[in-house]
């Protein structure tokens, strides 16, 4: 946002056409190169008799350039400055750590396009959502992995959540480690309270850690968990690029999961178990947890300034001088 720190003096560009009046009703008769020989050679004809407009062309951009000059000297005089606006958070804002399952089946279509591309979208628009959160995501299929530990650089989490593919932990669902990877990662202190959001679409199947040895630890150290089941039941087109072997399957794949096993989960953790079948429960769910999981936090509100003074005066000078020059050849005055 511009400002001034001296606005009244911006008044002064009101002189400008009483300037320009005075200089045509008592105005002198410009001094400089003529133009009647200008650019013109003994004998030869002159610039004048070439281009009979130029001389009127040179004074009107000579007498344009002054004002411009002009008027850029007053802006400098009123002291402009660009004033940048940001929000201090004073407290710290809860912890949220999403662990989404990118097993294969997450490549199931009965979500536009695939299941684990609708959940990114969810995420990402979470993401938008957020303020002084600590977000963080895990992903696992047959294993699990830290993607992005909880940050509040929302673009970087972005970036990384936007390059998870269907399959690329191998084939299966270790929803146990996908809980114990997240705890390991999830800060000890200093969040009021902890989140953990499991996305998955199947039971668990791989991984040395059962879910409910995971969920125990959770609920020791007072972490909430909570679980979204995505997907429809029944058979369901699958296809995807299996990201270590380049090979692309195509097929059927027959969507049924244990929901009273997530549910179970859910309940043992604190938290909540949302079925989403389709996009719409998708966003119901992340709507409930994103009322639960805001932070009301203290805020204050700081201003930047920057200097645009030097800059805009250095113009003015220039452009006076451009004009000054442009009237000495022109044979008139700048009013």
């Amino acid at each position: 946002m511009l400002a001034f720190e001296r606005p009244f003096l911006l008044a002064l560009l009101l002189l400008a056409p009483l300037l320009w009046w005075l200089g045509r009703s008592f105005g002198r008769q410009g001094i400089g190169f003529p133009l009647g020989t200008w650019g013109g050679r003994p004998g030869g004809p002159s610039a004048v008799a070439v281009l009979p407009f130029l001389p009127r062309l040179v004074r009107a951009l000579a007498q344009l350039l002054f004002w411009l000059g002009f008027a850029a000297c007053v802006a400098a005089a009123a002291g402009p400055a660009r004033v940048n606006r940001r929000v201090l958070y004073l407290s710290r804002g809860n912890e949220i750590l999403f662990v989404l399952d990118v097993s294969p089946s997450m490549a199931a279509a009965d979500f536009q396009p695939d299941r684990l591309a609708a959940a990114k979208t969810i995420i990402d628009g979470f993401l938008k959502e957020r303020r002084n959160e600590s977000i963080g995501l895990v992903a696992f299929g047959a294993e699990a992995a830290l993607v992005c530990p909880p940050t509040l650089d929302y673009e970087s989490l972005r970036r990384r959540l936007a390059e998870l593919k269907p399959g690329q932990f191998g084939d299966g669902t270790a929803i146990g480690a996908g809980i114990a990877t997240a705890l390991a990662h999830s800060a000890s202190a200093g969040a009021p309270e902890r989140y953990l959001v499991i996305l998955t679409d199947g039971e668990n199947n791989a991984g040395a850690m059962s879910p409910a040895t995971a969920i125990s630890l959770a609920a020791r150290r007072r972490i909430s968990v909570s679980v979204i089941g995505v997907g429809s039941r029944g058979d369901v087109p699958l296809s995807y690029v299996d990201p270590a072997t380049g090979a692309k399957h195509v097929g059927s794949y027959h969507s049924e999961f244990d929901q009273a096993a997530l549910e179970t989960l859910a309940r043992d953790g604190g938290g909540r178990y949302y079925a989403a079948e389709s996009s719409s429960a998708l966003a119901q769910a992340f709507s409930a947890i994103s009322d639960r999981s805001t932070t009301l936090a203290r805020t204050r509100s700081v201003s930047e300034e920057e200097s645009l003074v030097r800059p805009i005066l250095a113009l003015g000078l220039l452009v006076l001088g451009l004009a000054r020059l442009l009237e000495a050849f022109g044979g008139g005055d700048f009013l």
